[in-house]
C-alpha cells in the first residue's frame, strides 16, 4: 500500500508583529518630541541660565579715550543673559562719544561683550579760548587740547562760525601736500573754502585759493619752493606767480593821502583904466 506524505502544518504567525509595526509608526513623532525638548532646553540654557550670563566688558582700540569712560557710556547690563544683550543700543551709545569715529560691538561667548573702537585722528587744530580745538579729516570738531600737537597745522579761523565745508577744504589741501612741504606748514588762514592761505616755517606765504585742484597745486608749489621768494601764488596752478613783495590781496591797505590845500585864486581888477 503506497505511503502518502502528509504536509507539515504551516507555522503560525509570530506573535508581537503588530506592536512592532505600531512602534515603527511612532518613531517620527518621538523624534519630533525629542527635538522640541532639545530646543526648549537650549533656549532655556541660553536665555535663562546663569551659565551664559554677561560678566565682562572688553574694550579695545583706545588711544586718548579712557577705558572707564567708554565702559560707563556703553552701559553693558552685567548679569543679564549674553544672548539678550542689545548690541545695537550699546553701539549707538558709544558712537555718540565725539572722539569715536566708528565702533563695533560683538558677543564673545560665554560671558563677554567686546567693544572695538576707532578714534578720530587730529588733522587740524584751531585756536579756541586759549586752547586748541581738534578737527578730523571730515572737518568734525571732536576735542580740545592745551597745545597744538607737533606737526599738526594750526588753522586761523573763527571756531564758532567756520563751516565744516571750509575745514574739509583745508584738510584736502594739507592732504595733497608732499610730506616735505606739509612739515613746513605752520599756520593756515581760511576765511572760506575758496580763500586759503598757508604760512611756511621760514615766513613764506602761499596763496592757495580754493581747495579744488589741490593735487596739481601741491606739485606746482613743490617745484616753486626752491626759487628764492617770499610769496607764492598757486591759486591758478597753470599760471603760478612768485614775488618778493606781498600780493595786493595780502598787503594792508595804504593810508589815504591828503591833497595839498588849493591856493585861493588871485583877485582880478576890473577897474577901468585911467
Amino acid at each position: 500500500m503506497p505511503r502518502t506524505r502528509e504536509r507539515a502544518p504551516g507555522r503560525p504567525a509570530k506573535a508581537g508583529r503588530p506592536p512592532r509595526r505600531r512602534w515603527t509608526n511612532l518613531r517620527p513623532l518621538l523624534v519630533l518630541v525629542l527635538l522640541v525638548l532639545v530646543a526648549v532646553t537650549g533656549w532655556a540654557l541660553v536665555y535663562h541660565s546663569p551659565l551664559l550670563d554677561t560678566r565682562k566688558v572688553a574694550v579695545g582700540g583706545l588711544g586718548a579715550l579712557p577705558r572707564d569712560q567708554v565702559a560707563h557710556v556703553a552701559a553693558v547690563p552685567i548679569g543679564e543673559p549674553l544672548a539678550s544683550v542689545d548690541l545695537d543700543a550699546i553701539r549707538a551709545r558709544v558712537a555718540a562719544i565725539p572722539r569715536v569715529a566708528s565702533v563695533r560691538v560683538e558677543r564673545d561667548w560665554p560671558h563677554t561683550v567686546r567693544i572695538s573702537v576707532r578714534e578720530r585722528v587730529t588733522a587740524l587744530v584751531m585756536p579756541d579760548a586759549g586752547r586748541y580745538a581738534e578737527i578730523d579729516k571730515d572737518g568734525v570738531r571732536f576735542g580740545t587740547v592745551d597745545a597744538a600737537p607737533p606737526g599738526v597745522p594750526v588753522v586761523k579761523a573763527d571756531v564758532n562760525t567756520v563751516s565744516t565745508q571750509t575745514l574739509r577744504g583745508v584738510v584736502q589741501v594739507v592732504s595733497a601736500l608732499p610730506p616735505p612741504v606739509a612739515q613746513r606748514v605752520r599756520d593756515i588762514t581760511a576765511r572760506t573754502r575758496d580763500d586759503i592761505v598757508l604760512l611756511l616755517d621760514k615766513g613764506e606765504t602761499v596763496l592757495w585759493g580754493g581747495a579744488d585742484a589741490s593735487d596739481r597745486k601741491a606739485l606746482v608749489l613743490a617745484a616753486l619752493l626752491p626759487r628764492p621768494a617770499k610769496f607764492y601764488d598757486v591759486s591758478a596752478p597753470d599760471a603760478p606767480v612768485t614775488r618778493t613783495q606781498p600780493f595786493p590781496s595780502l598787503a594792508p591797505p595804504a593810508p589815504a593821502q591828503s591833497l595839498p590845500p588849493v591856493a585861493p585864486a588871485a583877485a582880478v581888477s576890473t577897474s577901468p583904466a585911467v
